[in-house]
């Protein structure tokens, strides 16, 4: 009886022991839940991490580089040391495309004879190899062009710009008295539309006239980046000078750009084939009154007027004042603000007061 006890009691302690255990074992922490959570959480941290470090990149690169006073795009300080300068370039039929738009920081259209456009291109950062078709000047281009104390590149020019350029003291670069080492003409045009220079041809005519080799200007203001300006949304727009001078923007939001037509047809760069965009463009109002046989206007851009600025897809109304022939433009909000360009190319379109335009 006592044998059968103790190998009954023998056999409780060790179902006991092991009911024990199994309990402690079912009472265990999941570690390796912890660990597979742990690791998701280090993932995001890592995640946020980079993200953080390519900011901070971007930022560096920025910082290392100055803004161009003329465009607001980030460059090396050493292509900024130097002089602007301005070419005058062909708009009419014969002489599309043209050559070097793509890497003007500024470009001006406004009316010439009758009712074709001529163009101003302004550089500084960027040396093209070909510009042009090269054509003449005006009195009004002057007006922009010394806004910039830039070298003021042209053919020949209407007799009051020539008296301009000689009373004024315009550091001017005119293929009527360069040789054909910084002017030449092409074969694939007609005259007088296949005129052609370069940024390297500029420097050297600039440099046999002893011009001084940087400038005094008041800079533009912009942005450190893209900034919206509040407006009102707009897409498109025309400027219907004439009938073959329709050159309208339309507004690609993927890349926050204009890209520019001439009359629906896509404004391409004549080497690069490069579509041309505007980040920025300006309707400047200015009056406008013909003053010859000849079809030359007179256009009032010394003084105050209304315009809009568009930028970002957005539009608003703003004004301007020129003070001065040399002084800077310009541009205001509304409310008295002056405004601030978002980082990239200009366009600025100069129109009679009257015009009316075409906006979606």
């Amino acid at each position: 009886m006592v044998r059968n006890c103790k190998l009954i009691m023998f056999i409780l302690t060790i179902f006991m022991a092991t009911f024990f255990v199994g309990g402690c074992i079912k009472k265990e922490k999941p570690v390796v839940l912890e660990q597979e959570s742990k690791i998701i959480t280090n993932n995001q941290d890592d995640n946020k991490e980079i993200l953080d470090n390519e900011e901070t990149k971007i930022k560096e690169i920025k910082s290392k580089g100055v803004q161009s006073p003329i465009s607001g795009i980030y460059t090396q300080k050493e292509n900024i040391n130097k002089r602007p300068f301005a070419v005058m370039l062909d708009n009419q039929i014969k002489a599309r495309p043209q050559a070097g738009l793509d890497q003007a920081e500024i470009v001006y259209e406004i009316l010439a004879e009758g009712w074709i456009t001529r163009y101003m291109a302004v550089f500084l950062i960027n040396e093209p190899k070909l510009i042009g078709p090269v054509r003449s000047a005006r009195p009004y281009f002057i007006d922009k062009a010394m806004e910039f104390d830039a070298l003021y590149v042209h053919d020949g020019g209407s007799p009051q710009a020539l008296k301009d350029i000689k009373n004024l003291r315009i550091a001017d670069i005119s293929a009527q008295s360069r040789g054909k080492d910084i002017f030449w003409r092409k074969n694939h045009k007609s005259r007088p539309h296949n005129e052609y220079t370069s940024a390297a041809a500029v420097r050297k005519a600039a440099k046999q006239s002893h011009y001084k080799e940087s400038a005094n200007y008041q800079t533009l203001l912009f942005n450190k980046e893209d900034k919206t300006i509040h407006g009102n949304h707009l897409t498109y727009i025309q400027i219907p000078y004439s009938k073959n001078y329709k050159p309208n923007f339309r507004y690609k939001e993927k890349d926050n750009v204009y890209y520019r037509y001439i009359n629906d047809k896509p404004h391409l760069d004549e080497v690069s084939k490069v579509h041309l965009t505007a980040k920025n463009i300006i309707i400047q109002k200015a009056k406008t009154k013909v003053i010859d046989s000849e079809g030359r206007r007179e256009i009032a851009l010394v003084g105050k007027g209304e315009g809009f600025f568009i930028t970002g897809g957005e539009i608003r109304k703003i004004t301007w004042e020129k003070k001065s022939r040399r002084a800077i433009t310009k541009f205001f909000y509304e409310d008295g603000e002056e405004i601030r360009l978002n980082p990239g190319v200009t366009w600025i379109e100069v129109i009679p007061s009257n015009f009316e335009l075409i906006m979606e």
